[in-house]
């Protein structure tokens, strides 16, 4: 295989939406959903025969997990793209037959092929993990032109059963 280089530098919008799409994909992230349309539904419904503390308590978990989590998030996505520079720096990655290089400024950190425990594509990034909570952020848009050609070391370097990547659409 060619090396395939590319570089990456996350926005606060990339990890925003990473950030969202972790939480929301799981079975916890879909409760708080639930039970914030359920509270907002026992809120409209019942809102003349309550207290102003019951309308308080359901309001807030009406807007629990469906503004106040995301603006969390928001807030959480910023602070780190700032603070962490290699969140917010640019880097390059090389990706060959024997591991994955990873470099920004000086520093540089090599992750065989053996060590991503999973590729996950959530629509606008791929993302390869190599612990269940560290991964790797890789929006599309900045690797649109070499899409196909990671996908394929991705498949080739990779164990299928750890690929979770979107379906091609047929043309």
């Amino acid at each position: 295989m060619e090396t395939i280089k590319f570089k990456i530098q996350l926005s606060v919008k990339d990890l925003y939406y990473f950030m969202m799409f972790h939480y929301y994909d799981k079975l916890s992230g879909i409760f708080g959903v639930v039970l914030s349309i359920a509270a907002a539904v026992v809120l409209v419904m019942n809102f003349s025969e309550m207290g102003d503390t019951e309308r308080l308590f359901f309001l807030i978990i009406a807007l629990l997990f469906t503004v106040i989590n995301p603006i969390l998030m928001l807030i959480k996505a910023r602070s780190q793209i700032i603070s962490n520079k290699s969140l917010g720096g640019e880097l390059t990655y090389y990706l060959d037959d024997s591991q994955i290089s990873i470099r920004m400024g000086g520093e540089k950190a090599d992750i065989k092929w053996e060590q991503v425990t999973r590729v996950k594509d959530n629509g606008r990034e791929l993302v390869v993990y190599v612990t269940a909570a560290r991964g790797y952020i890789w929006p599309k848009r900045q690797i649109a032109d070499q899409y196909d050609q990671i996908i394929a070391a991705l498949k080739g370097h990779v164990d299928e059963s750890r690929l979770r990547l979107k379906r091609e659409k047929k043309k």
